[in-house]
């Protein structure tokens, strides 16, 4: 029997390239949304704890007064991609979320009650109250979602484990187990939310209602933070990237034949990358375009043939080990 179901007959709206190039515009925003709030949530709560500091309370303010704000983009954008995702893989997707349909619907309930906890964190904080444990229920909440999705991401990419978490319960009331990749790649967008907040914390010191004492301690914090957890961000990037299957890593190394783009030498008489002359790649450009751009101009043309690229058959994912499934799967799903 496939692993996939089978593909679904109607016809996409528009062209793959399009849905895919939305998809990673789209979701890329969100995601910068989403390290905003994780990171300033739980840097607001930390600056909370210090009420002997003016300049900690009047940063702890200014981060938790916008978090609703920010909010509402991590809301708005998680919209498109999430449809976006449904149309390109939508098999997948769809199985995933009913396995773990339970926790994925409760996501809703917690994401309201969330929501309402950052305004009590905000007004609590103005009106000079302790709202270090408001917030950090907000955060833990805000954290709980984050592994949910992660979860179901993952188990969208796993289709051996499906039938198993099925069987298990019909009512999708357990969470799979087992991925060595979730955690890692949760913890990933963790501490990129510290490293985001600090950049954030950074623009903010620019803003006209600070004093300059207050403005040289929201910049220098956040340059300090941002600095710190870049470094623990490329760490937990490298841990994601370490844990994945052998064939995926293979895969991201020598790519199926289609997906070639370029190969990453470098020689001395070539400013730049030195990059493959694959009839696949250049041939996905417009006819203006099917000479190779030379040096550094050829990464953004080159990409753009990913965009025009095939989805994978159900006729090749189902003809393959799980382990393999989930490569060919792992080059086209969201991050």
């Amino acid at each position: 029997m496939p692993l996939f179901p089978a593909v679904d007959p109607i016809p996409l709206p528009a062209p793959i390239w399009l849905l895919k190039l939305l998809h990673i515009v789209t979701l890329a925003l969100h995601f910068v949304a989403v390290e905003m709030l994780l990171g300033g949530l739980l840097l607001a709560v930390l600056l909370s704890l210090f009420r002997g500091s003016p300049f900690s309370m009047v940063a702890a303010r200014a981060l938790a007064r916008r978090l609703t704000v920010v909010m509402t983009f991590v809301i708005n954008l998680a919209v498109p991609p999430l449809l976006f995702a449904q149309v390109l893989y939508g098999r997948a997707l769809y199985t995933s979320s009913v396995l773990i349909g339970l926790y994925w619907i409760s996501i809703i309930g917690i994401l309201m009650l969330a929501y309402w906890l950052l305004y009590q964190f905000s007004a609590r904080l103005e009106a000079g109250k302790s709202a270090w444990w408001v917030g950090l229920i907000a955060w833990l909440l805000a954290g709980s979602i984050a592994r949910l999705l992660s979860t179901n991401m993952t188990l969208m990419l796993r289709p051996e484990v499906w039938r198993e978490m099925y069987s298990a319960s019909a009512m999708g009331a357990y969470l799979p187990t087992g991925d060595p990749t979730l955690t890692p790649r949760w913890l990933l967008m963790i501490a990129g939310g510290l490293f985001i907040a600090g950049l954030w914390m950074v623009y903010l010191a620019g803003r006209s209602t600070f004093t300059a004492e207050e403005k040289r301690f929201v910049a220098g914090l956040g340059g300090k933070v941002a600095a710190a957890f870049g470094l623990v961000y490329l760490a937990a990037g490298l841990w994601a990237a370490s844990v994945q299957p052998s064939v995926v890593k293979s895969l991201l190394v020598t790519p199926p034949t289609g997906y070639e783009f370029y190969n990453t030498s470098v020689s001395p008489d070539t400013a730049g990358w030195r990059w493959s002359r694959s009839p696949f790649c250049w041939a996905q450009l417009p006819a203006s375009l099917n000479s190779p751009p030379p040096g550094w101009a050829g990464p953004p043309f080159c990409s753009l043939s990913l965009l025009r690229s095939p989805l994978p058959s159900t006729a090749t994912a189902s003809a393959t080990s799980p382990c393999s499934a989930r490569a060919i799967t792992s080059g086209i799903a969201p991050s």
